[in-house]
C-alpha cells in the first residue's frame, strides 16, 4: 500500500500525415523537422511536466514507435465527432500493439495526432478526447489531439491524465475534497496558462496515487527496451522552431511572426499575419506564448511565457528526491472490530528539482487498531454505512422510502470494497461510496478488510496480515472441540411448506442443498426460510426468488443462490443470531421428490432435536378453516407459484 514505484508509459503516436489531416503543415516539412521530431519534441514537452514532483508519483514518458500514417485508406476514420474519431482509433490501434509486454515494440498507450477540428455540442473548441482510468486495457488505453503546434504537448498531457484517471479539477470530487483550484494546472478543463511552478493540482495527485496504489497501472513496471530518444533542447532553441516556423505550425505555411510585437506581448503572446504584408495579425485561444528557448530581445530567452536571462536557463544538474521522516501515526478509522491507522512521509528530503527522480518505496503505512470486539447491536459495519443513507429519504417511483442494506450478491471480487447498498426487498442497487470505511469486511465469507479500497487479508482477531481463523465451531483460533455437527436430509415432501429443520442461534458453518431432480432446473421445489414469528425471509407466500440474492438476519448474512441453478443453496459461514426455520416449497402439479441435504455446527450445550422429515405445512396466507380442513392438498393442486 502506497508503494511508489518508477512507471514507464510506453506510448505508440500515431501521425495522420494525409492531405485533410496533417499532423502539422506539410509546407514546415523539411531535414530539419519531420514528423517524427515533431512528435518527439511535443512528447518531451509533456514528458518535463510529467517529472514534476507536485505529481507526488514518478511518471516517465517513452516513445516506443512513431507511425506516419500517408495515405487516408491506411488509417483510421477521422471527423470533427471526436468521441467517435477516440473509439475508431481505439479499435484501429489493436492491431500495431505485440501481445507480450517483453516485444520492444509494446506499448501501452496509443496517441493518435491529427489537424482535425474536432466539435462538441456546442462548439468546436475540443482539442482532446481520452476515456478516464484506461491505462492498461489494451482495448481503451487512448487518446486523440488535435495538432496545434507545439501547444499540442499541453493537450497531450492533459489527455494522458485523463487515461490515468486523473478528472477535471472542477470535478465535484475535486472541488469538495481541496476546493476551488483554479485554472492554471493541467487538468482544468479549459487551458490558459500553465502554472510551471505546480503543474499538478492535489487533486490530480490523489487520484493517480490512488489508480497506481490499486494495482490499476501495473502495466507501467517494465522498463523499455528500445525507446526512442527525446529531444532535450528546449523546443525554440536553435533554428527548429523559430518564430515565423512556431506561427506555420499553428496557422499554416504562408504566415509568420509579426514583427512589431510590443515589450508586453514578447514571450507572452504570439501574434502572425500573412506574408504578402497584411497588417492585421493573428492569435489563438487568448493565451498562446512563444515557445520555451526562444530568442527574445538582445541576449534573453522565453521561459513560461517571460523574458529570461540565458544565464538563468542554464540547465541545472538534476536532483533526486529523498523520503522525509514518518508522520506520528493518524487516528482509527473505527473504534472497535479492527480499524486501520495510517502514518504518512513526503518526498521532501530533499524535494527532486530540475527533472531528478520522484521518490521510490513506501510512502504510507498502516497498522490494525482497536481490534477488540464490538458490541453485539445486530448490525454489521457495512450494514451500518449503507443505513446512513436512509437519512437521504429517496423513494421509490411510488413515493416509497427506500431502506439501504447492504448489497453483496453479484458484485464482482474487485469491487468488493466499494460500497453497494440495495434497497430492502428490492433489486435496485447503488454505489454510495468508491471506497468503504477501512477496517470493513470485503464480504460476508471471509475475514480480509477494505484498507484504501483494497482488500487485504486478515484474520479474526482482527488483525492485518493474521493468520488467525475461525474454527468450524465460529471460535477464533479454536480447535472445533467446542461443537458438534449437526446434518440431515429430506428426500419426500408433500404440496405446500414442509419444515426440514430448525437451525438455532449461535449455528455456524450452515450450508443447505437441494439438487434439482435429474438436473431440471425448475422441478417444483425450492428451499424457503422463515423465522420463529412466522416471518418468511426466503420464498415465502409461494414467490419463488430466481436470482442469487443475500439475506441480512441481525448483521449475519446468508447467501442464496437463486432457484435458477440446479444446485440450490443456503449459506452462512458467522454464527446466527437468531433460529430460523429451513423449510422446503413443494409447488409442482406432479411431485418431484427433493434432494435435500444438510450441515451446520452448534455448541456441545445447545440441545437439537431433528424434526418431522416431510410434515406438510400451510401456505403463510391461510388457515385450515380456509382450506376446508383436512383436504389442503387438493386445494391448493391450482395455485401457481411466482417466480421474482
Amino acid at each position: 500500500m502506497g508503494a511508489k514505484q518508477r512507471r514507464n508509459v510506453d506510448a505508440l503516436i500515431r501521425c495522420l500525415h494525409q492531405p485533410k489531416h496533417h499532423c502539422f503543415h506539410p509546407g514546415f516539412a523539411g531535414p530539419i523537422l519531420s514528423p517524427q521530431n515533431h512528435v518527439l519534441t511535443l512528447m518531451s514537452m509533456a514528458a518535463r511536466i510529467y517529472k514534476h514532483p507536485s505529481l507526488k508519483n514518478s511518471i516517465n514518458l517513452v516513445v516506443v514507435k512513431v507511425l506516419v500514417v500517408d495515405e487516408e485508406a491506411a488509417g483510421p476514420e477521422v471527423s470533427d465527432n471526436g468521441g467517435l474519431t477516440l473509439r475508431n482509433f481505439c479499435s484501429w490501434q489493436q492491431r500495431f500493439n505485440p501481445p507480450s509486454d517483453r516485444h520492444p515494440e509494446h506499448y501501452d498507450t496509443a496517441i493518435l495526432l491529427t489537424r482535425q477540428d474536432f466539435c462538441g455540442h456546442q462548439s468546436c473548441d475540443t482539442l482532446g478526447v481520452a476515456d478516464i482510468g484506461t491505462m492498461c486495457d489494451r482495448n481503451k488505453s487512448c487518446s486523440v489531439i488535435e495538432d496545434e503546434g507545439l501547444q499540442a504537448a499541453y493537450t497531450l498531457a492533459h489527455e494522458l491524465g485523463h487515461v490515468l484517471s486523473m478528472p477535471h479539477d472542477d470535478s465535484k470530487t475535486c472541488e469538495r475534497l481541496f476546493g476551488p483550484l483554479g485554472k492554471h494546472h493541467m487538468m482544468a478543463p479549459l487551458f490558459i496558462h500553465l502554472n510551471k511552478s505546480q503543474p499538478w493540482s492535489p487533486c490530480s495527485a490523489m487520484y493517480l496515487t490512488e489508480f497506481l496504489d490499486g494495482g490499476h497501472g501495473d502495466c507501467l513496471l517494465d522498463a523499455p527496451t528500445e525507446p526512442l530518444s527525446l529531444p532535450v533542447e528546449l523546443p525554440g532553441r536553435g533554428a527548429l522552431y523559430s518564430l515565423d516556423q512556431q506561427c506555420q505550425q499553428i496557422f499554416g505555411k504562408d504566415f509568420q511572426h509579426c514583427p512589431n510585437t510590443t515589450d508586453e506581448d514578447i514571450c507572452a503572446q504570439l501574434w502572425c499575419r500573412t506574408g504578402t504584408g497584411e497588417p492585421l495579425c493573428h492569435t489563438k485561444n487568448g493565451s498562446l506564448p512563444w515557445a520555451d528557448g526562444t530568442p527574445c530581445k538582445a541576449t534573453g530567452m522565453c521561459w513560461d511565457g517571460r523574458c529570461m536571462p540565458q544565464d538563468a536557463l542554464k540547465p541545472q544538474p538534476a536532483v533526486d528526491g529523498g523520503w522525509g521522516p514518518w508522520s506520528p501515526w493518524g487516528s482509527c478509522s473505527r473504534s472497535c472490530g479492527g480499524g486501520v491507522q495510517f502514518s504518512y512521509r513526503h518526498c521532501d528530503s530533499p524535494k527532486p528539482q530540475h527533472g531528478g527522480r520522484y521518490c521510490e518505496g513506501q510512502r504510507a503505512k498502516y497498522q490494525s487498531c482497536h481490534t477488540d470486539e464490538c458490541p453485539p447491536d445486530g448490525k454489521s459495519f457495512r450494514e451500518q454505512q449503507c443505513e446512513k443513507y436512509n437519512s437521504y429519504n429517496l423513494t421509490d417511483l411510488e413515493g416509497n422510502l427506500l431502506e439501504w442494506v447492504p448489497k453483496y450478491a453479484g458484485v464482482s471480487p474487485r469491487d468488493r470494497c466499494k460500497l453497494f447498498c440495495r434497497a430492502r426487498g428490492r433489486s435496485e442497487f447503488k454505489v454510495f461510496e468508491a471506497k468503504v470505511i477501512d477496517g470493513t469486511l470485503c464480504g460476508p465469507e471471509t475475514l480480509s478488510i477494505c484498507v484504501h479500497g483494497q482488500c487485504i487479508k486478515a484474520g479474526c482477531d482482527h488483525v492485518v496480515g493474521s493468520s488467525k481463523k475461525l474454527d468450524k465451531c465460529g471460535v477464533c483460533g479454536g480447535n472445533g472441540s467446542t461443537c458438534r455437527k449437526i446434518s440431515g436430509s429430506l428426500n419426500r415432501s408433500k404440496y405446500g411448506y414442509n419444515d426440514i429443520v430448525t437451525i438455532p442461534a449461535g449455528a455456524t458453518n450452515i450450508d443447505i442443498k437441494q439438487r434439482s431432480h435429474r438436473g431440471v432446473r425448475h422441478d417444483g421445489n425450492y428451499l424457503a426460510l422463515r423465522t420463529l414469528e412466522g416471518k418468511y425471509l426466503l420464498n415465502g407466500d409461494f414467490a419463488i426468488s430466481a436470482m442469487e440474492q443475500d439475506i441480512l438476519v441481525k448483521g449475519t448474512i446468508l447467501k442464496y443462490s437463486g432457484s435458477m441453478t440446479t444446485l440450490e443453496r443456503l449459506q452462512s459461514f458467522r454464527q446466527l443470531p437468531e433460529p430460523l426455520t429451513v423449510q422446503l416449497l413443494t409447488i409442482a402439479s406432479e411431485v418431484f421428490p427433493p434432494k435435500v441435504k444438510y450441515t451446520f455446527f452448534i455448541p456441545k450445550d445447545v440441545p437439537f432435536t431433528h424434526q418431522g422429515r416431510h410434515r406438510p405445512l400451510l401456505p403463510a396466507c391461510c388457515s385450515s378453516a380456509e382450506l376446508g380442513g383436512d383436504a389442503p392438498h387438493q386445494q391448493h393442486r391450482g395455485r401457481t407459484a411466482r417466480v421474482l
